[in-house]
């Protein structure tokens, strides 16, 4: 636990979720550089463009957990009136609302109930080290940054997409192996032998003592773990796209094509099991939403793609007829 000594970021914690966010950025990153290494792309090139694709990847997920998942007024509050946020019992707990200069709420039976900021935050949405992330929206991001990259260092813009797609899911894998030992992205209470186990304190935990399903000194009720199962997904993915599609690919392209709709359906599966807090519509989840936008975009980036592919090549110009030599005047004499 380090003091970061900005006052909007506070202690920070290093956690295994970061470690394994670490890990998968380092990776992605090695394996860019030797992509550009092998395809005779400067070296100063790709880090520039994995640095962008990492920064503007981790403002759009914030960006979108901000807007999509529930917690806009939340912020705006925190921001202009901290004493409209409420925070129960479950999410913050007594020690840690002292910590953060809070009003600790005590009914008349002298029992803790909640907190309430005292301390204005405009900058709380943007905490790096707070959590709420997703992943759609780091997809956005990140490849508005990778787009302009590419366009202003004239890179080889379908060959280097379709290396990014399967290196940015790899990295996906170490990111929701982060999200299991974090505790944050869970399933639904599952008895079976899948079931997980999640400490108090974790995302899990103040869930179900919200909806009245363990008590305070109790642990979570066993989930589904399905960081895990995507995890897997994305790990699979990865190594599909880089072992098969790569080498057997009919047009430029299709790497990512192929990818980003595979992700969009196990995405939408995956969903079905998840039981943490998150915003939706239509009885369908934020994520399954765009899930089926982008698998709608990637049908028909698809025909496009093959159409462009198919289509013959015109032939060259013919060449004008050659005049036909002409004869050389008589000498004069």
């Amino acid at each position: 636990r380090l003091n970061s000594g900005i006052s909007w970021i506070g202690t920070v914690d290093i956690t295994a979720y970061f470690l394994a966010l670490t890990i998968g950025m380092v990776l992605g990153s090695v394996l860019v550089w030797r992509w550009a290494r092998r395809n005779g792309i400067d070296k100063n090139d790709a880090l520039d463009l994995v640095l962008w694709i990492a920064v503007f990847g981790l403002v759009g997920a914030k960006l979108m957990h901000v807007l999509a998942d529930g917690y806009l007024g939340e912020y705006v509050n925190i921001c202009v009136d901290p004493s409209k946020v409420f925070w129960d019992k479950w999410r913050v707990g007594l020690a840690y609302c002292r910590e953060l200069h809070g009003n600790a709420i005590i009914d008349e039976a002298g029992r803790y109930t909640g907190c309430v900021p005292t301390e204005s935050n405009c900058l709380a949405w943007i905490n790096l080290f707070a959590g709420g992330y997703t992943w759609y929206g780091g997809l956005i991001g990140g490849g508005a940054a990778a787009f302009l990259v590419i366009r202003s260092r004239k890179l080889p813009v379908w060959p280097t997409v379709d290396t990014l797609t399967w290196i940015v899911i790899l990295g996906l894998g170490f990111g929701r192996v982060g999200c299991f030992f974090n505790g944050c992205c869970f399933g639904e209470v599952s008895h079976s032998w899948l079931g997980v186990v999640f400490p108090a304190g974790s995302p899990a935990w103040v869930e179900h003592g919200k909806h009245g399903l363990v008590g305070a000194g109790e642990a979570a009720l066993p989930v589904l773990p399905t960081q895990l199962f995507e995890a897997f997904a994305a790990f699979a993915l990865a190594a599909f796209l880089a072992l098969w599609v790569e080498k057997k690919k009919r047009y430029p392209g299709e790497t990512f094509v192929v990818g980003i709709a595979l992700y969009a359906v196990a995405r939408m599966v995956i969903e079905i099991w998840r039981a943490d807090p998150r915003g939706g519509f239509l009885g369908l989840s934020t994520s399954q939403l765009v899930s089926i936008a982008v698998l709608a975009g990637m049908v028909v980036l698809h025909a496009r793609l093959r159409d462009r592919r198919a289509e013959p090549e015109p032939p060259p110009p013919s060449s004008p007829p050659s005049e036909p030599p002409q004869a050389e005047p008589p000498p004069a004499g």
